[in-house]
């Protein structure tokens, strides 16, 4: 199973394009601060030959009412994530569902066996604790990262980690 944190995975890509546009090969696969999937990325054939993903949750938030997060969620499973989760923002407080979410459902299908690898496409250091709880449960955890978002301590924690950067064409 794939679990993104696709909100601070669309920040850090932000950053990277450094106020220019996405190149061409992005386009309509990039929502500013909301969502970024890499049109040539596919997950099984990224981690261990043989492998078959299950399913690819997506977390993350935006402002506005229902309907704007609604088409959201739409607009990531015509990408290809089964289960999007776009949480509301607030202009004060931010969000605080999309880590905790990740946490929650990551660690649940572990304990429950639904897979052998999970993919954790993030690099916070806060996710630490959620790797060792994983892998306490038998599951090996690849980190998918862009380089300027990991935490080295997140990257000696994973069973494997690849770096994105090259996938997005900045």
């Amino acid at each position: 199973m794939v679990f993104v944190d696709g909100e601070n995975l669309a920040i850090r890509y932000g950053a990277m394009l450094g106020g220019m546009s996405p190149p061409a090969g992005m386009s309509g696969w990039y929502r500013p601060d909301v969502a970024v999937r890499a049109q040539s990325l596919n997950p099984a054939s990224n981690s261990l030959p043989g492998t078959r993903v299950i399913r690819k949750h997506y977390y993350t938030s935006q402002q506005g009412d229902d309907s704007v997060r609604i088409e959201s969620e739409e607009w990531l499973k015509g990408r290809g994530f089964e289960m999007p989760r776009v949480f509301r923002r607030d202009k004060t407080r931010g969000s605080k569902q999309v880590d905790i979410s990740l946490t929650t459902e990551m660690l649940l299908h572990a304990s429950r066996k639904h897979y052998d690898i999970a993919v954790l496409v993030a690099g916070d250091e806060d996710y630490v604790p959620l790797v060792r709880a994983v892998k306490g449960e038998g599951a090996r955890v690849h980190v998918w990262f862009v380089s300027n978002g990991l935490s080295s301590h997140l990257r000696r924690e994973s069973d494997y980690f690849v770096n994105l950067d090259g996938y997005f064409g900045v």
